[in-house]
């Protein structure tokens, strides 16, 4: 079975998890921690506290991302997750003309050849070898679809019907084809790789050719006018399939062949190519108007271990982290409130994910967090007093991969450690630093605010600091720019707090007072 990981972390972060995980971790180098003493149980003490881990389901009410045409765009079916269930992701997008005169000649005097839409393909999340069908329908008309909008991923579109589809098998989309192109006027024939094009009826072809820029067929004057005449494309995949297609609509284009009466020469034809392309504010269309876009991904947990455990009281031995739109889950340590006045060294949350045959096709997200959920205020905030501050024209984080115990604070992309299961499995584990926060608790300055573990494609939170200088400011997350945004790919089951072999934990070092 083939598989693509597009979020591995790459074979350092595979032989530096190793290091970790097979050697006694020097707590005041590999850590970064230079001020932690030695362990010696006379004046610096090692020990763990017991986590509670409630799963929950996050719904369209408290799931308030917005998928940006900047963010990866996925598109295809999950059928068949063991843990995790069924996914489906749908793709509505519209194109404009770049001019007002797409064709170079009048109606009458073009003959459409073929026209194909195309989209580029970045990545691949699961089951690489298991063939989809792309099915390209028409927006219905009726649908409000604007292109200064950003629309929840719970947002759905009728449509008119179907204009083409094509069976694609995902790992094909990475080799190269040669296509002509003659959108410069004479023909220019290139190689082309990672696109998925797909040939549209050639009814629909006709009718692009056939609007004009005057009279009844007017479909060009403006860009309202031709979104009158097509609202846009709505692609879903159909039947059998076992992945999502992550694709870039920063490039998508709607590509015309067609052949026209050269004006200077009667009844000479040549040959051209009139793209349609995507286009977002940097470049409006000639109207200055804007292009919509919506990904629309639904769960479907029916029947699985998840549906079974979420939203009761019972602390749950598996955490599931699917990510957005996906679950959560939230963390009690109640030996924390109660810990006794004393320097903290080190207050660090460890777990570790749960072997299973699927993680080889469904990896792991890169983007689990951890926040809290202030019961004062009735918000969800950072973890108090963990995040350094600089300001230069606003506020931002400076120890954002600390909290992940990494001690590069540019390495914004490492978010887990690999190390082996008790069966010799390699497993992902996850080392929240909360050192300042539950050192704040110890010397009972601050409440005690359950945690909640996700993995958010992008969210803004306010400091959780008492009274903080950044006020209402929030902050991003996930802060790394090569998975922020990105939503629907990664899942991970992970040991709870009363796992038998592998349990979720909070690890303190600490001398007394």
């Amino acid at each position: 079975m083939k598989k693509t990981h597009f979020f591995a972390l790459g074979l350092f972060l595979l032989a530096s998890g190793f290091i970790v995980s097979c050697s006694k971790i020097n707590l005041a180098t590999e850590l970064g921690q230079d001020l932690i003493p030695e362990v010696d149980n006379i004046h610096t003490f090692d020990t763990t506290l017991e986590v509670e881990a409630f799963n929950g389901l996050f719904t369209a009410a408290n799931d308030s991302f917005r998928a940006s045409y900047t963010f990866p765009q996925l598109l295809g079916v999950i059928n068949n997750d063991p843990i995790f269930g069924k996914t489906n992701a749908r793709l509505y997008f519209q194109v404009s003309p770049n001019t007002k005169t797409p064709f170079k000649n009048a109606p009458s005097k073009l003959v459409l050849d073929s026209v194909i839409l195309v989209l580029n393909h970045t990545f691949t999340y699961g089951d690489t070898a298991l063939p989809q069908t792309i099915n390209v329908s028409e927006i219905d008309p009726a649908n409000d679809f604007q292109g200064d909008t950003s629309y929840l991923l719970s947002r759905s579109m009728t449509t008119a019907g179907l204009l083409g589809s094509r069976t694609v098998t995902p790992f094909t989309l990475k080799d190269s084809i040669t296509v002509i192109d003659f959108e410069s006027g004479t023909p220019d024939t290139v190689k082309v790789a990672d696109q998925l094009r797909i040939r549209l009826d050639d009814a629909f072809g006709q009718r692009l050719l056939a609007y004009d820029t005057i009279g009844a067929n007017d479909g060009y004057s403006t860009d309202s006018v031709f979104r009158s005449k097509f609202k846009g494309f709505a692609l879903e995949s159909a039947g059998a399939g076992n992945a999502l297609l992550g694709f870039s609509l920063k490039d998508a284009q709607l590509q015309v062949f067609y052949r026209y009466e050269n004006k200077t020469t009667s009844g000479d034809m040549d040959t051209a190519t009139s793209v349609f392309n995507f286009i977002k504010a940097s470049s409006k269309t000639y109207t200055g108007n804007e292009n919509g876009s919506a990904n629309n991904i639904t769960r479907d947990y029916s029947g699985t271990e998840i549906a079974a455990t979420s939203g009761d009281e019972t602390a749950d031995p598996f955490v599931y982290i699917d990510n957005t739109p996906g679950t959560y889950a939230t963390l009690k340590i109640p030996g924390l409130a109660t810990f006794p006045n004393s320097v903290i060294h080190l207050a660090e949350l460890q777990m570790e994910s749960v072997f299973d045959n699927s993680d080889s096709v469904f990896g792991a997200p890169r983007n689990v967090f951890l926040d809290v959920y202030d019961s004062t205020d009735q918000k969800f905030k950072l973890v108090p007093y963990v995040f350094g501050l600089s300001y230069s024209g606003g506020y931002a984080i400076t120890n954002f991969p600390a909290f992940y115990s990494v001690n590069d604070p540019s390495n914004t992309d490492q978010t887990y450690y690999f190390k082996k299961d008790p069966m010799g499995n390699i497993v992902r584990q996850w080392r929240f630093n909360i050192t300042g926060y539950a050192q704040k608790i110890a010397v009972k300055k601050v409440p005690l605010f359950n945690f909640r573990l996700y993995a958010p494609a992008a969210v803004g939170l306010p400091l959780g600091d008492r009274d903080p200088v950044t006020g209402t400011t929030l902050f991003s997350v996930p802060q790394s720019g090569t998975f922020f945004g990105l939503s629907g790919a990664g899942r991970v089951r992970i040991g709870g707090g009363n796992h038998p072999s592998q349990k979720m934990k909070l690890r303190i070092v600490y001398s007394k007072l």
